[in-house]
């Protein structure tokens, strides 16, 4: 997921639980629970799903995806092998 979308979901959430935190309905039952000598937790669980929509237009691809992994091995100087090498780092 990325950045955004990740700080939007956030945001979503939050938004959900005050909404419930702030329902008198809600704060109503609960304090209805309590006075009849029982304690309660109350555990909010929300289950968020994603769906592609067919007419926004697609992401461009990333420019690495375009060039074949052949191509790009090959660009890799003698200098960056041996450093890779160092690093641990296998890449054949």
């Amino acid at each position: 997921m990325d950045k955004k979308l990740e700080k939007l979901v956030g945001e979503l959430g939050e938004a959900i639980n005050n909404a419930i935190n702030e329902s008198a309905e809600v704060n109503q039952m609960i304090d209805r629970i309590r006075a009849a000598g029982h304690d309660i937790l109350l555990v909010r669980e929300a289950t968020i799903a994603f769906k592609d929509d067919p007419d926004r237009p697609a992401e461009k691809p990333h420019p690495f995806k375009e060039i074949p992994v052949d191509e790009r091995m090959a660009k890799i100087s003698y200098e960056d092998r041996q450093f890779l090498k160092s690093m641990k780092i296998k890449f054949d």
